[in-house]
């Protein structure tokens, strides 16, 4: 049987980490984009870049996430422009660690962008107010929540993007994983 790749997204606050976790606790193999992402920009190769583009992000030519989430999502040109740099190398990093893994593969991608057009997608959604509510339990600012929301797509993207799993509940989340999967 070929491996297979699936990509498991949604909106910020929805419970992708959960199900990610949940399926890596199952048996299978996963890996975080996020991860990935934050390796190559937390790299020595990613310090020019940072220096010429996002300099009130370095702090003793470390990145500072939280002070680069600042700025980027308060301001979608510089959103792209990271975006440009980090995505390809990404998906480079992604492509590596598929030709290395033998099983199915479950993605965790927070920003999809155009990588939910190669794989079969898994959508973890919950409403607005239920993200919002997690979010800020797990110590986020407010408009920190807001300005990354708001430069997220609609629901209705993330509900045409593959198959829907509700999340307003871990134990119906996980149920309707295991029925995927069975």
């Amino acid at each position: 049987m070929d491996k297979k790749v699936y990509v498991v997204t949604g909106p910020i606050g929805s419970g992708k980490s959960t199900a990610i976790h949940y399926l890596k606790n199952k048996g299978f193999k996963t890996v975080d984009l996020d991860e990935v992402s934050n390796n190559i920009l937390t790299s020595k190769q990613s310090v020019n870049f940072l220096k010429e583009e996002f300099p009130k992000a370095l702090v003793n030519d470390v990145v500072d996430r939280s002070l680069l989430a600042q700025i980027v999502f308060n301001n979608k040109d510089k959103l792209l422009i990271l975006e440009n740099y980090l995505h390809p190398k990404v998906f480079y990093e992604l492509q590596n660690i598929i030709q290395n893994t033998d099983d199915d593969l479950f993605v965790e991608v927070s920003a999809p962008k155009n990588i939910y057009k190669d794989f079969d997608c898994i959508v973890i959604f919950a409403d607005a107010e239920t993200r919002m509510k997690r979010l800020l339990e797990r110590g986020m600012d407010y408009e920190d929540i807001i300005n990354r929301m708001g430069n997220q797509k609609d629901d209705n993207w993330w509900k045409n993007l593959g198959f829907v799993i509700q999340n307003n509940d871990l134990n119906e989340m996980q149920i309707k994983l295991d029925k995927l999967f069975e």
